[in-house]
């Protein structure tokens, strides 16, 4: 990237790979909680115990915006975009 950059490439395309980032953080975050993920009521911890906080949209979905933050931050890094204002 860089040094297509330095030849005068002024337009990337992230959008790809955004998408990636953001479906491999969703992906990461059920793998790490799928035993939880199985039901509403019942995981490792006990048959009662509940997994609300775990299938609950917003966690699985700050998990793919983490995701996709990250990988913005190293487009950005490639592109040599930090601190250039």
């Amino acid at each position: 990237i860089r040094e297509a950059i330095g030849y005068g490439v002024v337009k990337m395309n992230l959008d790809t790979d955004m998408q990636w980032a953001y479906w491999e953080g969703v992906h990461d975050y059920y793998n790490s909680n799928k035993d939880y993920l199985q039901s509403q009521l019942g995981n490792p911890e006990g048959d009662d115990k509940p997994n609300k906080k775990f299938y609950d949209p917003r966690a699985w979905l700050r998990s793919g915006e983490n995701a996709f933050v990250e990988r913005l931050k190293r487009s950005f890094e490639d592109l040599n975009c930090i601190n250039r204002n």
